[in-house]
């Protein structure tokens, strides 16, 4: 290897690392505020627009899941000191809204009112209690929170969804994972 090799090979690598990290970066979700954890917390929803947090909870009634609604939503408006609000009208039929698809008494099956590429699946685990699993990018997961990457759409208006990272744990080795589904 010659002199002028080297430099140009540690280039190539400084390159590369700066790009690594400021791709991390780009992912990451620095001083967002993470809602108190509950016994019944199954998940909770934030984006890049602000600091809001949308969250899931079993909705337990009388010591069992609520057969024709098992999950409560409502926002945390951290923006306006971190008030607990239900969802709006809009929010549940645009967005944040959880709709029941399916049930057989141990298994609910659930979709969000902004996705219909991905089904939340309910089940109550006498060791672990309500927890909702997915299935994206063929793994398995019990899921603990999404965070929404947004963009303005053309000229400013209609924002849309860019990428969505799901947080949780394999379902099978409860290791903990991230995995990143592209939005259309």
């Amino acid at each position: 290897m010659s002199y002028f090799e080297i430099p140009t090979l540690l280039k190539t690598l400084l390159t590369g690392f700066c790009f690594l990290l400021f791709s991390a970066s780009c992912f990451a979700q620095e001083g967002y505020p993470e809602p108190e954890k509950t016994t019944n917390r199954l998940f909770y929803i934030q984006h890049s627009k602000n600091h809001n947090t949308y969250v899931y909870d079993a909705n337990i009634s009388n010591g069992a899941l609520n057969a024709t609604e098992p999950v409560t939503e409502y926002e945390i408006v951290y923006t306006e000191e971190g008030q607990k609000r239900p969802l709006s009208g809009l929010q549940k039929r645009m967005a944040y809204g959880m709709t029941l698809e399916e049930s057989n008494g141990a298994l609910y099956k659930l979709s969000l009112a902004a996705s219909d590429k991905l089904y939340f699946y309910l089940i109550d685990n006498q060791k672990h209690g309500p927890r909702i699993f997915i299935t994206v990018n063929e793994k398995k997961m019990y899921l603990d929170k999404i965070y929404i990457k947004l963009e303005r759409g053309f000229f400013g208006f209609k924002t849309k969804a860019a990428f969505a990272l799901l947080y949780g744990k394999d379902f099978k080795t409860g290791e903990q994972i991230v995995e990143k589904m592209i939005m259309d």
